[in-house]
């Protein structure tokens, strides 16, 4: 039985609302963590989505491999990077076990929603070890989520409990979170915590989001 996420990013249509988020710039606390990476970094990118992460990172010299659950995305995400001239891997894979070797990367990103698409606990944890697994020793993790004191103080009518949905009459949604709560996953998997806090995105209104770096 597939996952409401699956099901969701399977379907063209939703898919192809993603393409609204294609941008020429990292968001403003993405650069700053990007920044923050060794030179010429290997990075994973779970959640690749359409691209826009790798394509921005490949272009500051980093080394990008991404993925995704959803074999529509990385269709269309090979397809695009081929036409935009990049040499990208995307690979598919099935949501739990990374399809790389220990020590494969130097940096390991989940960015954008994805995290908050790890429903439970123990999903979470379970994809925190597999990156912290495919990390180098003293490699980095990035993850972010949305902050859930935010989407209570401006988005109310979408949250139940924790819970944001964006789409009418749609079952997907994603978690939320405060600071505290992403520290807890991360130490509880074993990194080290070296920053975790609110980022801006491109402008004030836009909010912020959480996002934590990790140590492995």
């Amino acid at each position: 039985m597939r996952s409401i996420v699956t099901e969701w990013y399977e379907t063209k249509e939703n898919v192809n609302e993603m393409e609204h988020l294609e941008s020429s710039h990292l968001k403003k606390w993405e650069l700053t963590v990007a920044k923050l990476f060794p030179e010429k970094s290997k990075i994973l990118d779970v959640g690749c989505g359409l691209g826009r992460e790798a394509f921005l990172l490949s272009d500051m010299g980093f080394v990008v491999t991404g993925i995704d659950i959803s074999h529509e995305v990385i269709t269309r995400v090979t397809a695009l990077s081929s036409e935009k001239g990049y040499d990208i891997t995307f690979k598919w894979y099935d949501g739990h076990k990374l399809p790389f070797e220990n020590n494969s990367f130097d940096a390991v990103i989940i960015w954008a929603q994805t995290f908050g698409l790890l429903y439970g606990d123990e999903y979470k944890h379970e994809l925190l070890s597999e990156c912290k697994r495919v990390l180098t020793t003293d490699g980095l993790l990035s993850f972010s989520g949305h902050d859930y004191g935010f989407e209570m103080d401006n988005y109310k009518e979408y949250m139940k409990g924790r819970r944001f949905y964006p789409y009418a009459d749609a079952k997907i949604y994603w978690e939320t979170f405060d600071s505290n709560e992403l520290i807890r996953f991360a130490e509880d998997t074993g990194y080290t915590v070296l920053l975790c806090e609110k980022g801006e995105i491109y402008k004030p209104e836009d909010g912020t989001v959480l996002h934590c770096l990790c140590r492995k």
